[in-house]
């Protein structure tokens, strides 16, 4: 894969991490009793896509000219 489809995939992957934690965490934050463990799963989730969008991006190959 070339540069710019590496980023684009990171993109991707950062958009589904903030996506999954507005979803989840807020749902869990703003339920009648707070739901801490939906929270923290969420955070968990969060963190590992994250973390999978900067591995790929380590990928990235910058061009010397």
């Amino acid at each position: 894969m070339n540069n710019d489809q590496l980023k684009h995939i990171v993109t991707v992957l950062h958009a589904i991490a903030v996506g999954q934690f507005a979803v989840f965490g807020y749902t869990g934050l703003t339920s009648q009793t707070v739901q801490w463990l939906q929270i923290a799963l969420s955070s968990l989730g969060f963190l590992n896509i994250e973390c999978i969008a900067l591995w790929v991006l380590s990928f990235v190959v910058d061009k010397e000219e």
